[in-house]
C-alpha cells in the first residue's frame, strides 16, 4: 500500500474540474426532475448558481478558520454533560449557528474549560437579538478585538475572568452601532 496520492488527487485544477462536473450532473438531474423553482431568479443564471453553490460548499470551512472548532449537537452535548444542549439553546444560553444541511453548529469558544457556557453568552445574545440578522455576526464579534476591551476579543476577556460588565458594555455599543 502506498501513501502517495496521484496527481489527479492533489492538483487543485483537477479537483475543481471534478467538483464542477459533479455539480453539473446534480444540476442537470434537478432540472430534469423539475426540482428547481422557476420563480427563484438566483437559480436561473447558471454562473450565479455556480458561484453560490461554491460559496456554500466552502463557507463552513471558512467559518471554522475564523471561529475555531464548531461542534455538532452530539459533540456539544458530550462536553456539556448533564446540561441539555437543546434546552440551553432554547433558553438563549448557547450560540447556535446554522450549518450545511440543516445541522446546528456550536462554537466551542463559548464553553469554559469545565464545559459550561460562559454566563455572559446569554446576555450577549440578548443584546444583539434585535441588531443582527444572523448569529454569525455575533460569533464573529465574539472573536474580534474590541476597543472597550483594550483590544482583546470578548472571548479572551471572558476566559481571563476579567470584569464581565465591560464585555456587556462593548456588546451594547456594537449592537447600537449595528442598529443605526
Amino acid at each position: 500500500m502506498t501513501c502517495l496520492q496521484g496527481p489527479e488527487e492533489t492538483d487543485p485544477m483537477t479537483r475543481a474540474h471534478a467538483a464542477a462536473k459533479a455539480f453539473e450532473e446534480a444540476l442537470e438531474e434537478a432540472i430534469e426532475d423539475h426540482s428547481l423553482p422557476e420563480d427563484a431568479p438566483e437559480l436561473q443564471d447558471p454562473r450565479d448558481l455556480g458561484r453560490r453553490a461554491a460559496s456554500l460548499a466552502v463557507s463552513e470551512a471558512a467559518w471554522r478558520k475564523v471561529l475555531g472548532p464548531l461542534l455538532e449537537t452530539g459533540q456539544a452535548q458530550e462536553l456539556l454533560g448533564p446540561q441539555d444542549v437543546s434546552d440551553l439553546t432554547r433558553k438563549g444560553c448557547l450560540l447556535v449557528l446554522p450549518g450545511f444541511g440543516g445541522r446546528n453548529l456550536y462554537p466551542a469558544f463559548q464553553l469554559s474549560p469545565d464545559g459550561r457556557p460562559y454566563p455572559e453568552i446569554a446576555k450577549i445574545l440578548e443584546i444583539f437579538s434585535d441588531a443582527v440578522e444572523t448569529p454569525y455576526t455575533v460569533a464573529s464579534w465574539l472573536v474580534s478585538p474590541q476597543d472597550l476591551l483594550d483590544g482583546e476579543t470578548p472571548i479572551a476577556w471572558l476566559r481571563a475572568g476579567k470584569n464581565s460588565s465591560q464585555v456587556l458594555a462593548a456588546a451594547q455599543r456594537s449592537a447600537g452601532e449595528l442598529s443605526l
